[in-house]
């Protein structure tokens, strides 16, 4: 009986202390009770790449301690915080708002290894002549938000030598994961290091935010996320650097404006791009990235002097715009896929390059290719009576020629002489290409492998996919250059496809690996392709949609209406060519075996009768070093 008195009276114990406990964590912070949530853990993100403390850019400062600066010194009201020789040092976890002028001084936070800290920028203007103006020794993550309408600055112009040993290289730095959110103003000024840095994860989700760094103006080793935040960035190195080996950049939204004296954007892995609205100069790639570039939406716009975009690896286009007014080569990758989006391009050299495999011997000039020979062995002239036989320079410019000398090729073979002679060497032989096996030439079999950058490849391997969207390559300039170059296949299935290169070399606007094993095949999409007829390709034979090359030797004026008009005068394709050109592959759904077309150049028209899938016409066929080259199978007719 006992007994069971004794479990009644435990069981009614446990009972009231239930619901004493239910009450106190339901009323806890009327009572003054901190309720501890870790409300930036996964179970609690907002999506795979953002938390919604990540996006939480406004929060209760009631309870928060209050840091006041006051030029050589600071007040500190509240827990958490203390100043220290000029500084002030946050050592817990908690909320914090920071506002005032410290003239030279450092926020520090050095806490517990699992700390969330929160600081909010309420006009704060701190300047720094040894170290970071914030520095984050250790925490789990901190979370920087800028006050709405308020005007922030961190102005760090040098760093110690102490400090930089220890890592220590911005005017905003981060030991861990840091987040910069919220509505209000950030300058941070840093001629002696980089902008932002963290060495784990940058997340960015708010603010308008403008950098002027010496080094790189955001540099993160593990990743950096960005979204509706408005970025104003100018670097002497990287515009945005991460260099962590699996290190992802991904961008969501917002506003993003670099100019950069290297790469613009430099990935050490990936780089997503979702949206936002980015435009980049940079004075070497505008995008680099050691793995993939990811595209499915936001406008981007990028001048370079280098590639716009470059992937060791791959690029894929689902969406969004790409323009890129100015670069050396537009897009440039292993394999290049592209579903969607609108793509402009105005290369110096080539508009797309997928450059995984293909063949080449010493003596190639830039862009794998070698000097345009006419039939005679000449070289080609271009509309100026211009001879090729030197690779122009960036801009279209030809090479000085100081005291009358020709300049060195770029593999230091004896360049070719203005008649397309040679010069003659010692022992009055003539200089000749440096050909593999000891001076014998002969073309690789079509399954032989490639090597690019010391790795075997296949031509299977490198590749060029377009399946939807729109394609627009125009060069003005060059005259060795392709619109489309694959080291190994061309395959279009969909989208429209508009390239103009100048007449002029050997500017060839669709390039395939044909000699290594590639094929250019078209199964659906319309494409015009408009470039000198002197190394030009067709599509192969095993298409499925129907195209025709013509070769126009007479060539066309730049601004020439090109139109194809099927058999009732109704035009499939129309394209007012922006480059001199002489020759021109064209396709689209509409055409059919055994159907007649008008080919309209200018004054010119010719009836063609499709009797082949891939057909060529025209009075000019293709030379490839002296001989003709074989347009994927296709017959001529002059």
């Amino acid at each position: 009986m006992s007994t069971n008195r004794h479990i009644d009276l435990i069981c009614i114990l446990v009972l009231i202390l239930t619901v004493l406990l239910t009450v106190l964590f339901m009323n806890g912070e009327a009572y003054g009770i901190q309720i501890i949530v870790d409300e930036d853990a996964e179970a609690n993100e907002g999506n795979a790449y953002f938390t919604a403390n990540d996006r939480k850019g406004s929060w209760d400062t009631a309870g928060a301690t209050q840091i006041l600066l006051r030029g050589d010194r600071a007040a500190v009201s509240g827990g958490g915080a203390y100043a220290y020789d000029g500084n002030v040092v946050i050592s817990s976890a908690g909320k914090y708002v920071v506002s005032g002028t410290l003239d030279d001084g450092s926020i520090l936070v050095d806490t517990d290894n699992t700390a969330k800290v929160w600081i909010q920028l309420n006009g704060a203007e701190l300047h720094s002549t040894r170290d970071a103006c914030i520095r984050v020794e250790q925490a789990d993550k901190v979370f920087l938000t800028l006050a709405e309408g308020t005007d922030n600055l961190l102005c760090s112009t040098a760093l110690s030598e102490e400090l930089q040993n220890t890592g220590v290289d911005a005017a905003l730095f981060a030991r861990d994961d840091l987040t910069v959110n919220g509505s209000g103003t950030l300058r941070i000024e840093s001629p002696a290091g980089h902008g932002i840095a963290a060495n784990d994860d940058l997340v960015i989700t708010g603010g308008t935010i403008r950098v002027n760094a010496a080094r790189d103006a955001l540099h993160a080793n593990d990743g950096l996320r960005i979204m509706a935040a408005d970025l104003d960035l100018t670097a002497a190195d990287d515009g945005v650097d991460l260099n962590g080996p699996e290190s992802e950049l991904y961008i969501e939204s917002g506003k993003l404006n670099i100019s950069a004296a290297d790469d613009g954007i430099s990935a050490g892995f990936n780089l997503t791009l979702a949206g936002g609205s980015i435009s980049v100069e940079a004075e070497k790639d505008g995008i680099s990235a050691s793995g993939s570039v990811l595209m499915s939406g936001g406008d981007l716009t990028v001048s370079a002097a280098d590639d716009g975009i470059h992937a060791d690896a791959s690029v894929a286009i689902s969406g969004g715009k790409v323009e890129i007014p100015a670069c050396y080569e537009g897009i440039e990758a292993v394999t290049i896929d592209i579903s969607g989006g609108d793509i402009t391009i105005y290369p110096e050299d080539d508009g797309l390059n997928a450059n995984g495999g293909g063949f080449s011997f010493g003596g190639g000039m830039p862009g794998g290719g070698m000097p345009a020979m006419q039939a005679g062995g000449e070289p080609e002239s271009s509309e100026a009576g211009e001879q090729s036989a030197f690779p122009a320079m960036p801009g279209g410019e030809r090479p000085a020629l100081p005291d009358g000398e020709l300049p060195e090729r770029p593999d230091g073979n004896p360049p070719a002489m203005p008649d397309g002679e040679r010069p003659a060497m010692p022992d009055g032989e003539m200089g000749r290409p440096d050909f593999p096996a000891e001076g014998e030439f002969s073309l690789p079999d079509m399954d032989t492998p490639a090597f690019v950058g010391g790795e075997e490849t296949t031509a299977s391997e490198t590749w060029i996919h377009i399946s939807g969207g729109s394609v627009t390559v125009i060069n003005e300039t060059a005259r060795d250059a392709d619109g489309l170059d694959s080291n190994g296949d061309i395959i279009i299935s969909g989208g429209t496809v508009r390239v103009s290169l100048v007449n002029s070399g050997s500017n060839s606007a669709l390039d395939y690996g044909s000699e290594s094993g590639g094929r250019m095949e078209i199964t659906g999409g319309s494409v015009i392709a408009c470039g000198s007829y002197a190394m030009a390709e067709g599509f192969d034979s095993s298409s499925t949609q129907c195209s025709i090359l013509y070769g126009y030797k007479r060539g066309a004026a730049a601004g020439t209406l090109m139109r194809l008009e099927d058999s009732k005068g109704n035009a499939l394709l129309e394209y007012e060519v922006p480059c001199s050109f002489s020759s021109v592959a064209l396709s689209c759904p509409e055409m059919q075996l055994g159907e007649t077309y008008t080919l309209v150049i200018g004054d010119f028209a010719e009836e063609i009768t499709l009797t082949e899938v891939s057909a060529a016409f025209g009075d000019a066929q293709s030379e490839n070093f002296g001989g003709f080259m074989n347009w994927g199978g296709m017959s001529f007719r002059p």
